[in-house]
């Protein structure tokens, strides 16, 4: 397994094709992801290029109003929501539940 990242963006809104995997694949209502927020860095994963993302909810807690990159969840695991990555080259998308992710029941 390859494992490599560079850098890091600030809190951000959710980006576009996370939101369509959150609600299409892992059926999260869409208002509930109103008001969270994401951070992002680029790296290579098993040799593609990927965005790997986290996405918490800055309201949740003091910790989680200093979220600044990326690497600032590795600090707060148990404000991860929702994590996983964007395959650059094919758009492949992998999310998965973090330990703060509630559950949701099936309309």
């Amino acid at each position: 397994m390859d494992l490599f990242w560079l850098g890091g963006e600030g809190p951000q809104d959710i980006p576009t094709w996370a939101h369509v995997y959150l609600v299409t694949t892992l059926k999260v209502p869409r208002e509930s992801l109103t008001g969270l927020r994401s951070v992002q860095k680029i790296g290579f994963w098993d040799g593609k290029w990927v965005s790997f993302i986290r996405i918490y909810d800055p309201r949740t807690s003091d910790e989680a109003l200093q979220i600044r990159d990326f690497t600032s969840l590795d600090q707060h695991p148990e404000l991860v929501l929702y994590e996983g990555y964007w395959e650059k080259g094919s758009d492949r998308v992998f999310l998965q539940r973090g330990k703060a992710a509630p559950k949701f029941q099936p309309e």
